[in-house]
């Protein structure tokens, strides 16, 4: 049997990410965005996925971090405006 489940836009984006299972996460929380890191951030408090969470202080910043993770070899993501 299948499973319905009801999501908003914001929290299915955070779902992809923890099945994408980034090694970091860069973000500047900001509308519309905010809640896609409040959820994504639950599962790495529930330690559901292994995710450095970086918190940035502009969307700039955001991607100069993935940017730099990613040229490390890391599987990054980010979740800004």
């Amino acid at each position: 049997m299948s499973r319905v489940v009801a999501l908003t836009g914001n929290q299915a984006a955070a779902e992809a990410m923890r099945q994408i299972r980034p090694e970091v996460c860069a973000a500047y929380p900001i509308t519309p965005s905010t809640q896609v890191m409040e959820t994504f951030a639950q599962f790495v408090a529930d330690g559901v996925v292994d995710t450095e969470l970086v918190a940035v202080e502009s969307e700039h910043s955001a991607m100069s971090a993935c940017v730099g993770a990613a040229a490390a070899g890391g599987r990054v993501m980010t979740a800004t405006s």
